[in-house]
């Protein structure tokens, strides 16, 4: 029988506390990285009076939306909840202006009413703006988009008015027609106010919870990042939520503000995305934690704007990132060039000290570092896979379930269960000191991939590579430990992520946990490995874990009472029949189907598609006129000026006219459409519309080739007639309005007139 040295057993108890110390340090990082990502407390009523208090704000929203009805724009809830905010401005002692204008959005227009007012400061010039949009969607109340913004920026209001006066000017815009296109926004922008403003805080919601992220600054943002840093109490977000932000088609009306050359921050919260546009989205649901968030956020950067010199153009950006404690660290984007090569170099020096000091051979560890990305790919391959089966398996009935946990749960514990094998054959065939070093290759390989795609989010690999070399270099023949220090870093940066690609994708982005989730557990491979049980237990509670959680989510109900299923009924009246069809991007039960009549498979509803669920016939609807006023041809180009007009009076109508259409072109009642991304690319059909149709109609002129046969008129109100309730109560059975809501469509085609050569034509 043999027995341990007391040396062996005082290095195997060294091994195992060392064990137990990083995996805990690991945790503990994870848990500060995602809890950067949740609210802090909110402040009471009893709040210092210079102080944000989200108790006061959440008094000022609810007198702000009273009854909670939605209020889109051009509504007569919308007009009281402009009248309500002009009130608790004017308790404030300030002089509120409405300026209602007519403008357009990329392909909106609508008469928009403004709220303007000013909080006095020394100085007229390079004023700050805060910014915020009242109008809501028709199918919610709109507590958190963004009424929760307008409360903050009142009580910002009153905070600052309660302190000695800004050193500049602070103006409040709360504006409407956002949700339309940014039309306030692009109202605001053409003002004499609007010259005398240097930076802009803008507040958003896409959620009812959360942290206050900041998600947007603009290019050259590295004097901005210096400013930020100094002044918010509590940051979260980064220079990598910005760059993510810029692929996707999201806007917001900073991107107006950022597209007229302000520099500023753009701040929102996306939790709970289910409630998003719903009626869910009132204050019951609102998190007052995250009300607070946005408070202090506008309040410090109004007084720190207010008190900078002016923003100087520059093309410098920066890397940005908050950490545990109310810290925002960052370093400017040309560092990124020689941090990445210091860290490569260094790494490459590790390896060849490891096989210096007989730690490891050389030929292990190109082996070892193809094995570890092999193991990073079979995750990849297990996110695609584990989605394809849930999603089969009727566990991803909308981009948004109430299983949300047990999902994110499942994709998470994958890594474990697959990567620590891989781990282990790895360390079986290359030595423990090859694997510590191979796990960071894959930061490595992400860091030169962010500097040269994605400069922003070069630290969420640069630092966890850059500890892991510097403590290699410290102490070259402890893998355990200098692979394990370079996890902590990984877990506060990645984490996040991991937890939160769900929120802010949908169950599309459940695919990327695996591998995010891989990427934190690397370094700590061989940590769990040098403790004999380590690999058994990780393993087998990883899948015994991830299988229990797969069932939770098979078996738990996809939706319940504060993760609605999304569906919209929509009445199409065209020149030959009028239908109800149903729009929902979640599978919906089949009693509805048996019960309504609706259609399994989608269909075209207009000519010009959307499409839907066809359902019952609904009533006959006046259809839209259209009066051609004048028709001018030049050479192959042909100019049109019609006016729009809607016999029953609907809230909103327009036209969809051919993909060949000269957007540039196009005038609204005089005004152009304004810039818009969504301009580029080739679309069989463009729609121009207006909200607020006026008795006499709307006047819209636009150029396009000569060639095109016809075009399609179209007009909409809100909610369907009450033949239809029948059809309305079965689906309030099962979902809720989503967005623009039930809505009722007249449409009628327009022939173009003929054309014989140059000249006009005038007529019907």
């Amino acid at each position: 029988m043999s027995t341990l040295s007391t040396d062996d057993r005082r290095g195997a108890s060294l091994r195992t506390t060392m064990a137990a110390v990083l995996l805990l340090a690991t945790c503990l990082a994870a848990w500060l990285g995602i809890h950067g990502s949740r609210a802090p407390p909110a402040a009471g009523p009893d709040a210092p009076a210079e102080a944000f208090s989200a108790s006061r704000a959440m008094g000022v929203l609810e007198r702000i939306l009273g009854d909670q009805r939605p209020h889109p724009t051009g509504s007569a809830t919308n007009a009281a909840v402009r009248d309500a905010i002009v009130t608790e401005l004017q308790a404030l002692d300030l002089d509120p202006q409405v300026q209602r204008r007519f403008a357009c959005g990329g392909f909106t227009c609508a008469t928009v009413d403004n709220i303007v007012a000013r909080v006095p400061g020394t100085s007229p010039d390079d004023a700050v703006l805060l910014s915020a949009h009242y109008d809501s969607v028709t199918a919610g109340p709109g507590a958190s988009d963004d009424g929760a913004g307008v409360a903050a920026i009142i009580e910002v209001a009153r905070a600052l008015r309660a302190g000695p006066p800004p050193a500049r000017d602070v103006w409040l815009l709360l504006n409407d027609g956002e949700e339309l296109g940014l039309i306030g926004a692009e109202a605001f922008a053409r003002e004499p106010e609007f010259k005398r403003i240097a930076r802009v805080v803008n507040l958003e919601a896409r959620g009812t919870t959360g942290a206050s992220l900041l998600i947007e600054t603009q290019a050259g943002n590295a004097a901005l990042s210096r400013l930020l840093r100094r002044s918010l109490v509590a940051p979260a977000g980064s220079s990598l939520e910005y760059e993510i932000y810029r692929t996707l088609p999201n806007d917001t009306d900073f991107t107006v503000y950022r597209r007229e050359g302000l520099a500023g921050a753009n701040f929102a919260w996306a939790r709970a995305p289910a409630r998003y546009h719903t009626p869910l989205d009132d204050i019951a649901h609102l998190d007052p934690g995250s009300l607070q968030h946005h408070g202090d956020h506008a309040l410090s950067l109004a007084r720190a704007f207010a008190a900078a010199e002016p923003p100087v153009a520059s093309d410098e950006d920066a890397v940005f990132f908050s950490l545990p404690g109310g810290v925002m660290a960052g370093w400017p984007v040309a560092w990124n060039p020689a941090l990445l090569l210091i860290a490569l170099a260094a790494w490459l020096a590790l390896g060849w000290r490891l096989v210096r000091n007989q730690s490891t051979r050389a030929i292990a560890l190109p082996a070892a570092g193809a094995m570890v990305v092999a193991g990073l790919v079979v995750l990849v391959v297990a996110g695609v896979l584990g989605h394809l089966l849930l999603r089969a398996l009727g566990a991803m009935p909308a981009t948004w379930t109430a299983q949300a946990g047990a999902m994110v749960a499942f994709f998470a514990l994958l890594a474990g269960g697959l990567l620590v094998p891989c781990g282990w054959v790895v360390r079986r065939f290359s030595g423990e000191a090859a694997l510590a070093w191979a796990t960071l290759l894959p930061f490595a390989l992400v860091a030169v991939a962010t500097v040269l795609w994605m400069p922003g989010g070069a630290h969420v690999a640069l630092l966890p590579l850059l500890v892991g070399v510097v403590a290699g270099h410290v102490s070259p023949r402890r893998p355990v430990l200098w692979a394990g220090l370079a996890a902590v870093p990984a877990a506060l940066l990645w984490a996040p992520y991991a937890e939160g690609a769900y929120d802010a994708i949908g169950h599309e982005g459940l695919v990327a946990v695996p591998v995010v989730t891989g990427l934190i557990m690397l370094p700590l491979l061989p940590t769990m490995l040098s403790v004999r049980p380590g690999m058994v237990f990780a393993t087998a509670g990883s899948w015994v874990v991830a299988l229990a959680c797969a069932l939770l989510a098979l078996v738990r109900p996809a939706f319940d009472a504060d993760v609605p299923r999304p569906v919209n009924l929509v009445l199409v009246a065209g020149p030959e029949r009028s239908r109800v069809f149903a729009q929902s991007r979640a599978m919906l039960p089949g009693g509805f189907f048996h019960d309504t009549g609706f259609a399994r498979e989608s269909s075209p509803m207009q000519p010009w598609g959307g499409w839907g669920l066809a359902g019952p016939p609904g009533p006959a609807l006046p259809a839209p006129t259209v009066t051609i006023e004048s028709h001018t041809v030049t050479g192959d180009r042909q100019h049109l000026q019609v006016r729009l007009r809607s016999p029953r009076g609907a809230l909103e109508g327009g036209l969809m006219l051919p993909g060949t259409v000269d957007l540039a072109s196009v005038r609204v009642n005089g005004q152009p459409l304004a810039p818009s991304r969504w301009h580029a690319g080739s679309e069989p059909w463009r729609r121009v519309s207006v909200v607020g149709l006026a008795a006499e109609g709307a006047l819209i002129a636009f150029e396009l080739p000569v060639g095109a046969t016809q075009f399609h008129a179209f007009d909409r109100s809100h909610g369907l007639p009450e033949q239809l309730t029948g059809v309305t109560a079965a689906r309030d059975g099962i979902g809720v309005p989503i967005g623009s809501g039930d809505v009722s469509i007249a449409w009628a085609t327009v022939p173009f007139p003929q054309t014989t050569g140059a000249g006009a034509t005038r007529g019907d």
